[in-house]
C-alpha cells in the first residue's frame, strides 16, 4: 500500500510517547492541530499509549478505614499520590494531582471535626471518594461520596437515591465507578469523564418489616447520552444476578456478601453456599460464577473474614482466587477457554516458612491469614507463639519472600490517568 506524506505524518504523530508532547505537537500549526484533534486519531493514540496515560497511583493510609468506625478520631493523613516512572518527568507536575481542593471545599480535615476523604475506586482520570467525618454515624445513613478529577480540580458530590430512605434497614456495602453512556461522538475519551460517568451504589436492607435482608443497588449517571441531567436510575431492591449459563436471571434475597476484591476488571463477592457473585464494573451487571473449592472447613462460618478468601490478578494479568485454611494457601483459576474455577496451585505455608523465616519452629505455629493483596502478589501474615511475620507469595510462580518488618504491607493502589482527550489550544 502506497503512503503519501500525510499518512506518514499521521503515523509519526501516533508514535509520540506522551500526551503532554502530543499537546505541544498540536500547537505547531493548524494542520497538525486538525490531525491530532480528529476523534479517530485520538482513539488510536489512546489504544497504543494506554500505559503512558497513567499519571500515578493514589493510596490511603492503611489506618484510615480502621478509623471510620471511630468517626475519624485521630485522622491526620490524607490519601497520597505516587507518580509512575513514566510520569515522573519534568513535563508532569505531581502537585497537579493534589486533593487539597476537597479539604478546602469542606472546611479542613478530621482533626477539628471537619471531614476528610478516602479513596474507594478509580477509573480513567476520575477518583471515587468517601467522606469521613467525626460527627457522622455510619449505620443506616447514605454514605457521603463524591467523584473528582484531580488534574482539573473538579468534583461532584453524589446525592442519595430518591428511594433509599424508604427501606426499614440500610447498611452501606460499597460503591464503584463505571464508564458513562457510550456516545458515538465521544469514543476518543474512553467513555468516562466528569460529564460522563456512572456510580453503582450497593446496600443491604429490608424492603419491608416482613421481609428478610437483601442486597439492593442503584446507579447514578452523571449525564445521559441524550444530554439528560444527572440522576439515579436502575434502582432495584434486590440485585438481579445472571446464572452461570447466562439464561436465567435470579432475583434472590442475597445478603451478607463478602467483598473479595477486584480481578480481571470485575468485583468479586462471596455468597453463602459457595457461590461467587461477580460484578462487571464496566457494565454494572451481576452474574453467578461456580466455585467449588475442595476444603473441609465449614467455610460459611468464615464468609465475612477477608483474611481467608480474596481475589486479585496474577503477575500474568489473569484473575485468581486465593484461600488460606489449615496453614495451606490454595490458588484457583479459570481455564483459558472459560468454565468453572479449578485448583491451580497450593502451598503449605509452615513448610516454606522453615526456609524463609529466621528462627521459625513448627511447634510454635498458630495461624496464617491473608494480610493484603495486589496485582501479582499476596501478603500472608504468619503468627507463632514467639513472633509474627509477613511473607509475600507470587501466585503464578509460588515464589515466597520475607517482607521486612519495617516496610509493612503495601497499600491498595488506585491508578489515575491524565484527563483524555487532551485540551488542545487553537493555533
Amino acid at each position: 500500500m502506497d503512503l503519501n506524506l500525510m499518512d506518514i505524518l499521521v503515523l509519526v504523530l501516533e508514535r509520540i510517547d506522551s500526551p503532554v508532547s502530543l499537546v505541544h505537537a498540536a500547537s505547531t500549526c493548524k494542520r497538525w492541530h486538525a490531525m491530532i484533534a480528529d476523534a479517530g486519531f485520538l482513539r488510536r493514540f489512546r489504544a497504543v499509549h494506554a500505559s503512558s496515560l497513567v499519571a500515578g497511583d493514589y493510596f490511603n493510609d492503611r489506618k484510615l478505614f480502621g478509623s471510620i468506625m471511630k468517626r475519624g478520631r485521630g485522622l491526620t493523613d490524607r490519601p497520597s499520590f505516587a507518580p509512575t516512572a513514566a510520569s515522573s518527568t519534568p513535563t508532569i507536575d505531581a502537585r497537579h494531582f493534589s486533593l487539597d481542593f476537597l479539604s478546602a471545599a469542606d472546611g479542613g480535615d478530621c482533626g477539628g471535626g471537619s471531614p476528610i476523604w478516602a479513596i474507594l475506586d478509580s477509573r480513567g482520570s476520575l477518583l471515587l471518594l468517601y467522606r469521613i467525618s467525626k460527627e457522622r454515624s455510619y449505620n443506616g445513613e447514605f454514605a457521603d461520596i463524591a467523584v473528582c478529577e484531580p488534574a482539573t480540580r473538579r468534583y461532584k458530590r453524589i446525592p442519595p437515591p430518591p428511594n433509599y430512605f424508604n427501606s426499614h434497614y440500610r447498611e452501606y456495602k460499597g460503591s464503584y465507578l463505571m464508564d458513562g453512556d457510550v456516545d458515538a461522538d465521544d469514543v476518543a475519551s474512553g467513555h468516562i469523564s466528569m460529564s460522563n460517568f456512572k456510580v453503582l451504589y450497593m446496600f443491604e436492607h429490608t424492603a419491608t418489616t416482613l421481609t428478610g435482608h437483601c442486597t439492593g443497588a442503584a446507579t447514578f449517571t452523571a449525564c445521559g447520552s441524550a444530554g439528560s441531567p444527572p440522576s439515579w436510575g436502575n434502582w432495584t431492591a434486590r440485585i438481579a444476578v445472571a446464572s452461570p449459563d447466562g439464561g436465567v436471571i435470579a432475583d434472590q434475597d442475597l445478603w451478607g456478601l463478602h467483598n473479595m476484591g477486584r480481578a480481571g476488571g470485575c468485583q468479586y463477592f462471596y455468597a453463602e453456599g459457595r457461590d461467587l457473585v461477580v460484578l462487571d464494573v464496566s457494565t454494572g451487571e451481576f452474574s453467578y460464577s461456580v466455585f467449588s473449592p475442595n476444603w473441609t472447613d465449614d467455610f460459611d462460618v468464615y464468609r465475612w473474614m477477608k483474611s481467608k478468601l480474596c481475589a486479585a490478578d496474577g503477575s500474568d494479568g489473569k484473575a485468581r482466587i486465593f484461600t488460606v485454611f489449615d496453614g495451606t494457601m490454595r490458588v484457583y483459576a479459570k481455564p483459558d477457554g472459560g468454565g468453572e474455577w479449578t485448583l491451580e496451585k497450593s502451598l503449605s505455608v509452615p513448610e516454606v516458612a522453615r526456609d524463609v523465616l529466621p528462627g521459625y519452629k513448627d511447634e510454635a505455629f498458630e495461624y496464617v491469614v491473608i494480610d493484603t493483596k495486589g496485582p501479582g502478589y499476596v501478603i500472608l501474615s504468619l503468627k507463632t507463639a514467639l513472633d509474627k511475620w509477613l511473607i509475600s507469595v507470587d501466585p503464578v510462580t509460588m515464589e515466597v519472600a520475607l517482607v521486612a518488618k519495617d516496610m509493612g504491607s503495601p497499600p491498595v493502589m488506585y491508578p489515575c490517568e491524565i484527563p483524555w482527550p487532551p485540551v488542545l489550544n487553537n493555533t
